[in-house]
């Protein structure tokens, strides 16, 4: 299920963060900052166990102006969909223009996804993470 996030969910957010970008997590404040923020487009994905337990297995941030901010789901859950529905919750937003992404340019895995998603890359930022380039993935839905 996919519902808004709540800060009753900040811890699980940062596990997946840590797991998810080891080189460089946000950290606590900034994701309280971007909930601040961004509220209506700070979603997560979560299922609920046998014992009723809510598990928190993925999250995106994007604003509806175009970019996503992150997208990250744990690395125990990847390859079950959980991304994909992501995206195309942020990709069916109303009035939507298109969406915009970085992407390190090592990140392979990444830009198999969001080529496999409809973006296509338009640009890149010498240095953006240090000193790795970034990839500017985007997606313009189709009218």
């Amino acid at each position: 299920m996919i519902r808004p996030f709540s800060l009753s969910d900040l811890n699980a957010i940062l596990k997946i963060e840590r797991e998810s970008f080891p080189k460089s997590p946000y950290d606590r404040i900034t994701f309280i900052d971007l909930y601040d923020f961004c509220p209506e487009t700070f979603l997560v994905y979560t299922e609920t166990s046998a014992d009723q337990k809510e598990q928190v297995w993925g999250y995106i941030i994007f604003i509806p102006e175009g970019r996503i901010i992150s997208i990250a789901v744990l690395p125990s859950q990847r390859r079950k969909g959980i991304g994909k529905e992501l995206l195309r919750k942020a990709m069916d937003t109303p009035d939507l223009e298109r969406l915009q992404v970085e992407v390190r340019r090592s990140n392979m895995g990444a830009q198999t996804f969001y080529s496999h998603m409809g973006f296509q890359m338009i640009g890149v930022v010498p240095n953006y993470y240090g000193n790795e380039d970034a990839l500017i993935m985007q997606w313009v839905p189709i009218v």
